[in-house]
């Protein structure tokens, strides 16, 4: 009968610790709808939040902040370009579409990588070449809008590591685009 007992009883313990572990989950998970057309949904980094959320004309704008205002922050943004209308993902883009994609931008004073992310999407990372304005932006497209996840650092100043660079792209390689059944 003791045997029963305690069988029951791990049972219902096991039972008990799915359901917070899974209640735990949905608490830190996030998704931002990007104009009707689809969603972004991921689980929101420990010791993160969704600041804000902003949709302003085509462009989606999430800003997820650390409690620890000395921890970097970014934002995610999403917007739609005319001209990528056809492209499904930036795998479809040759390679000089993809230096296009830069070139179009002399403004800009970053170091430009092109990367995988572990599921096997394309990404630009734009490094910025300037301490005074350190940041890391992570650049893809998918049907049509292109997806930046730009890291910032923290309020202490320090620049940016390459473990929160690593951090920031798992997150992003992490992220689910959902389309939105209509």
């Amino acid at each position: 009968m003791k045997k029963i007992l305690t069988a029951i009883l791990c049972i219902i313990i096991a039972i008990c610790g799915t359901a917070a572990a899974e209640s735990a989950q949905k608490e830190n998970y996030t998704v931002v709808n990007v104009n009707g057309a689809f969603n972004i949904r991921g689980i929101t980094p420990e010791g993160y939040r969704l600041t804000n959320t902003e949709n302003i004309d085509s462009t989606v704008w999430s800003t997820f902040a650390s409690e620890d205002a000395g921890k970097p922050y970014f934002d995610l943004v999403i917007s739609f370009l005319e001209e990528y209308a056809d492209v499904d993902r930036m795998n479809n883009l040759t390679e000089a579409e993809m230096k296009d994609m830069v070139d179009d931008d002399p403004s800009l004073s970053s170091k430009i990588d092109f990367t995988e992310t572990e599921s096997g999407t394309k990404v630009m990372i734009l490094r910025s070449n300037n301490p005074l304005d350190d940041f890391v932006c992570f650049v893809t497209i998918y049907k049509g809008y292109e997806v930046a996840l730009n890291l910032f650092p923290g309020t202490d100043g320090e620049p940016l590591t390459d473990e929160q660079i690593a951090w920031a792209m798992k997150f992003l390689s992490d992220l689910d685009f959902v389309p939105v059944n209509v």
